[in-house]
C-alpha cells in the first residue's frame, strides 16, 4: 500500500476495506485465525497501529473476532453486520444471484409489511396522499423518471406512516444497495398491463383500509418486475467480454493495480 494511497487518517479503513474483500472472496473462511498484525502491516508496507484500528472496524462489522491469545479469527458471514450486502452481493467481481434474489425478497417483505401497518396506522390525510402516488404508478403514460419519484416516495410515505423506526431504518440499508443503480430501479417497474392492474388493487385497498388486501397488492406490484430486476443486476455486474475489442478510436481500460 503506498503512501499516496490515502492519509495517515483513512489509512486504517484501506487497510480494512483490502482485509474485508478477502474475507469476503474467501481467502480467509469463517473459523480461520487471519495473519498476526505484524505480518499484515509488512505485505502491506503500514503500521502495526493501523492495521490494529483496521482489525477493530471489521470487529464492529462483526466479521471477525479477536480475542487476546487466539489472534484474530474470520466470523460466519450470518452473523455480520447489515452494511457487508453491498460487498457481498459482488464479491469476486461477480453478481451473487442467490443473494440477490434474497435482497429482492427482503425488499418485498419490508414494503409489504409497511404498506399493511401504514393502512392499520396512517391517517386519512397520509392515505389520500399515497392514492394520488398510486394514480400516478398506474398510468402508463407517466414517463420513466416520474415513475421512480412516485415510486420512492410511496415506499417512504408507507414506511414513515407505519410508525416503525426499525422498519424504515432496515428497509433503508437494503434500498441503499439499489438506490444508486437507475437501470436496476427502471427494471423494477412492472409491464403496463401489470401496473395498472396491481395500481387499481391497491388503490382500493387503500380506500377500504383493506390491510391483508393492500398487502398482497403490493406484493403482487413487486413481483411482477422480479425477474426483469434480476436480468438487469445481472447485466450490470458482468465483466466485459475478454474478447471484444476496443472499437477504433478508443483505448482499451487499463487493468487495475
Amino acid at each position: 500500500m503506498s503512501r499516496s494511497d490515502s492519509t495517515q487518517s483513512t489509512r486504517p479503513e484501506l487497510i480494512a476495506q483490502r482485509l474485508r474483500g478477502e474475507i469476503l472472496d474467501g481467502i480467509y473462511k469463517p473459523g480461520e485465525r487471519l495473519p498476526a498484525e505484524r505480518e499484515i502491516a509488512s505485505r502491506l508496507g503500514v503500521h502495526r497501529s493501523s492495521v490494529r484500528e483496521a482489525l477493530k472496524r471489521l470487529q464492529e462489522l462483526r466479521l471477525v473476532v479477536i480475542r487476546r491469545g487466539d489472534g484474530t479469527r474470520v466470523a460466519p458471514i450470518s452473523g455480520a453486520s447489515v452494511e457487508l450486502i453491498r460487498d457481498l452481493l459482488l464479491a469476486g467481481g461477480r453478481l451473487d444471484p442467490i443473494l440477490a434474489e434474497q435482497i429482492l425478497d427482503v425488499r418485498e417483505m419490508l414494503i409489504a409489511g409497511a404498506a399493511r401497518l401504514a393502512v392499520e396506522r396512517g391517517d386519512d390525510a397520509t392515505l389520500e396522499l399515497a392514492r394520488a402516488l398510486v394514480a400516478v404508478l398506474g398510468d402508463p403514460q407517466t414517463r420513466d423518471d416520474t415513475f421512480l419519484e412516485a415510486i420512492e416516495s410511496l415506499f417512504d410515505l408507507m414506511a414513515r406512516a407505519s410508525g416503525n423506526l426499525v422498519l424504515q431504518l432496515v428497509r433503508n440499508a437494503v434500498h441503499a444497495r439499489l438506490a444508486k443503480q437507475r437501470e436496476v430501479r427502471l427494471a423494477l417497474r412492472p409491464p403496463g398491463p401489470e401496473v395498472a392492474r396491481a395500481a387499481r388493487e391497491i388503490d382500493a385497498a387503500l380506500v377500504s383500509r383493506d390491510a391483508t388486501g393492500l398487502e398482497e397488492g403490493v406484493r403482487r406490484f413487486l413481483r411482477a418486475s422480479r425477474s426483469r430486476a434480476l436480468a438487469a443486476l445481472e447485466e450490470l455486474a458482468a465483466p466485459p467480454s475478454e474478447t471484444s475489442a476496443p472499437t477504433q478510436g478508443q483505448r482499451k481500460p487499463a487493468p487495475h493495480a
